[in-house]
């Protein structure tokens, strides 16, 4: 009997099976309305962290090196119960 499954699909079983953790990432546009611009959260990772829009907010944060050199990096993330 042959074996089909290829690696990806192991490793993802592995981690299943031994409780590891799973990342999952997504490309989002940026959209532009003429005053500022916003990104779009993907359902899936909406249902997966239980976003409530109204309880919930999201902060950025920009870090500008000293160095000209080097590029400002933005992170973000989810805060619960924000209110």
């Amino acid at each position: 009997m042959k074996n089909d499954i290829n690696p990806e699909e192991l490793h993802e079983l592995k981690e299943y099976l031994q409780g590891g953790v799973r990342n999952n990432k997504r490309k989002v546009s940026i959209i532009f309305d003429g005053k500022q611009t916003s990104i779009r959260i993907p359902l899936e990772f909406v249902e997966i962290m239980k976003i409530d829009p109204k309880k919930d907010a999201f902060e950025f944060e920009v870090e500008i090196p000293q160095a000209s050199q080097e590029q400002p990096k933005l992170s973000g993330k989810l805060i619960k119960n924000a209110q």
